[in-house]
């Protein structure tokens, strides 16, 4: 199963948003199917925690890895750590092939300095 490595904080971590993600995310935050269309451009800082937490812990899944974190321990790796945010974001973007208000989907940049990796199983 395909899932990407993420820099938050100084932890390596798996991730991936696929359908199992969202779904335990629309749990979690009581997001309709509606409202997933706006995921990445109107989003609260409990979301964008929530959102990577659940991408987390679906990358571990998929993974084989045991997950051991909480939303506040997502959030204390996110402190400090805009580009792991951000690329965590990009991910997000990439595998829902979201579409920004400037009319591109963002894609992977390999000009820029991030600290993740595709890893297939």
């Amino acid at each position: 199963m395909n899932y990407e490595i993420v820099t938050l904080g100084k932890k390596d971590l798996p991730i991936y948003f696929g359908f199992n993600a969202l779904r335990k995310y629309c749990r979690a935050t009581g997001t309709s199917l509606q409202k997933l269309g706006s995921l990445g451009t109107e989003m609260s800082l409990d979301d964008i925690v929530e959102l990577i937490f659940h991408g987390t812990q679906e990358g571990h899944r998929r993974a084989g890895i045991d997950f051991n974190l909480d939303s506040d321990q997502i959030a204390d790796l996110l402190d400090g750590d805009q580009k792991g945010m951000a690329r965590s974001m990009e991910l997000f973007a990439e595998h829902m092939g979201i579409t920004f208000s400037d009319g591109e989907t963002k894609k992977n940049d390999p000009g820029k300095k991030f600290n993740s990796r595709k890893v297939k199983k």
